[in-house]
């Protein structure tokens, strides 16, 4: 873009030194001809960057697509061998602790793809895709939350979600949900104070929120938290090394929650912490 800018700077210049070398411009219609040469060239300058602007991100939706897409079988391949190499009887303990943590790297890209996959489809005006059937968010809760304490074992995660929340859900997207927003909470969260995980039915749908303390959020940067490309950059991507990620779980968990009829809720202040508030209808 900085090359095409320069061109028409060029060509103006070069214009208006032939122009004066040869014009008088003591008549009135010569600086009219010239305010309407420099309008010419404002005009075709903002075009040509719009044009541009269109073609790179359009350039960008689609290699963010191919690139998670192609790199679904790799990975997948990388997966099943680390799988059957920790279900193998031969390895010696250093050897299986190597295929452990294969594991859980290639997991963890397995999961960083799928999130490129989902923004793509988002950028591509398709949105993230739900199958709602019948489903159990309680049943689905639990599971996930099993899961982090294995992988968080630090973190104090307590539940409370006694009755089963049933309804029309899209099982996988929605284990996504509370993968995206509990992990978050572990992530950013103080591991010396307990995260509190709450779900239950109300009369007007299911409530799933998360609780924990820490840093706070800016009330300024609330509105954009869940805008991938505009998101709160030092609370999403703090992480290194091993545990960081691409920023875009609270994105992809707004917009499953959103292809659900729901809608998420946050606030974060001194006395509640940071809590993050999943509504859904129930149907």
């Amino acid at each position: 873009m900085d090359q095409m800018v320069s061109e028409y700077r060029a060509l103006r210049s070069s214009v208006l030194r032939l122009w004066l070398a040869n014009h008088r411009m003591d008549a009135e219609h010569d600086m009219q001809d010239m305010i309407r040469f420099n309008e010419a060239i404002d005009q075709a300058l903002i075009e040509s960057i719009a044009t541009f602007g269109q073609a790179a991100e359009s350039t960008r939706k689609t290699v963010l697509g191919v690139l998670g897409h192609d790199l679904r079988s790799p990975l997948g391949a990388v997966l099943m061998a680390s799988d059957l190499l920790l279900g193998s009887e031969n390895l010696a303990a250093r050897e299986k602790k190597l295929a452990a943590q294969i594991n859980a790297s290639v997991r963890r890209a397995n999961h960083m793809v799928g999130d490129l996959l989902d923004l793509a489809r988002s950028n591509l005006g398709g949105g993230i895709p739900v199958n709602p059937e019948d489903a159990d968010l309680r049943a689905l809760c639990a599971s996930v939350v099993g899961e982090l304490r294995i992988g968080f074992p630090r973190a104090q995660i307590i539940t409370n979600a006694s009755d089963a929340v049933t309804g029309m859900y899209d099982p996988a997207r929605m284990e996504q949900v509370f993968t995206n927003l509990i992990s978050n909470a572990v992530r950013h969260g103080d591991l010396e104070q307990p995260i509190n995980v709450t779900l239950s039915r109300g009369d007007d749908g299911a409530v799933f929120s998360v609780q924990n303390r820490g840093e706070l959020i800016p009330s300024s940067v609330m509105p954009h938290l869940f805008n991938p490309h505009a998101r709160y950059s030092s609370y999403a991507t703090r992480e290194k090394g091993a545990s960081a990620g691409l920023g875009l779980g609270l994105f992809i968990a707004a917009e499953i929650v959103s292809a659900h009829g729901g809608k998420i809720e946050v606030v974060s202040t001194v006395e509640q912490g940071t809590v993050f508030k999943v509504l859904l209808p129930i149907t």
